[in-house]
């Protein structure tokens, strides 16, 4: 422990960390040659020691930071097919652009690595903040990144968010519209391939489309949890066309899943008269109608 006259150093630093002086000095100045862990042990070593090298300590205090974090959990396979999340990150860019600033996007294998890229980026000082998507109901990333003191915006229903400020469409509404609207067409037996059951908008959609169905006295609300991919959707939307009591009409979660729906209706000899858009934002973005056998 230094005295309050002692000087601190890049080697009280390194010592702290458990790192060489090259180390602290390659984190400070952004090179390659340290993990994001041991980066942010260096950070926080530095923290705690309240040292800084004088010229990063002048560019720290009086630079402003211009960008913005966003990590997604989705394969980028995917990311490239999903029109919401093309649209999403391209509305970002326009915002941030009109402001010059700049999004750093990174795909993430799961929820853990978010956080750990999150708290590297916040600890380098390569944010101003972060985007927090796909919230789950008692996300972990949240007291996580409030822990840190990252500033973030959480796309999701308020309930979701805890202490972040929410920006969200209507889940909840745009389910209930979809199903009114079918029911109006003189659909009763409709149901719903959704995403995965851990999103919170998966689980506000799922208890829509159930209490809307009852409201409505129709047959049993009919609800299949998978994933947004294009063969999840088609093995969903199989399932429900090969039961006795089938559907005549399917409210997909996601553009590229209804898509694969479609296909497979055609596939099995149905004919689709109609596919009705719902895509402000994440709401059901497809209703597909297969109500008899195509003439052959």
């Amino acid at each position: 422990m230094n005295s309050p006259t002692e000087r601190v150093t890049i080697k009280d630093v390194a010592a702290r960390a458990g790192v060489s002086k090259g180390a602290v000095s390659l984190a400070f100045n952004h090179k390659p040659g340290v993990s994001a862990a041991t980066r942010e042990r260096i950070f926080e070593a530095a923290r705690e020691l309240g040292w800084a090298p004088s010229a990063t300590a002048r560019s720290l205090s009086n630079r402003r930071v211009d960008v913005v974090g966003l990590a997604l959990c989705r394969p980028a396979r995917l990311l490239g097919l999903e029109p919401f999340y093309m649209e999403f990150i391209s509305g970002i860019e326009s915002v941030l652009a009109e402001r010059s600033c700049s999004l750093l996007l990174r795909l993430v294998r799961d929820l853990d690595e978010e956080v750990a890229v999150h708290k590297a980026w916040w600890g380098g000082r390569m944010i101003a903040g972060a985007i927090l998507v796909d919230l789950r109901e008692d996300d972990p990333r949240l007291p996580a990144l409030e822990g840190i003191g990252l500033p973030a915006v959480a796309v999701g229903h308020p309930s979701l968010t805890g202490p972040f400020p929410a920006v969200w469409t209507d889940d909840a509404s745009a389910v209930g519209e979809a199903v009114r609207y079918l029911a109006a067409l003189g659909h009763r037996r409709i149901a719903r391939v959704g995403g995965p059951a851990d999103l919170g908008h998966s689980a506000i959609r799922t208890r829509a489309f159930a209490a809307t169905m009852r409201e409505l006295g129709l047959e049993e609300a009919r609800q299949i949890a998978t994933g947004f991919e294009e063969k999840e959707g088609a093995r969903a939307t199989r399932s429900l066309l090969l039961a006795a009591d089938r559907p005549t009409a399917i409210v997909y979660d996601n553009d590229i899943m209804a898509v694969a729906g479609a296909g497979v209706a055609a596939e099995m000899g149905f004919t689709v008269p109609t596919t009705c858009r719902w895509s402000p934002g994440t709401t059901p973005s497809c209703a597909v109608s297969p109500t008899r056998r195509c003439r052959r």
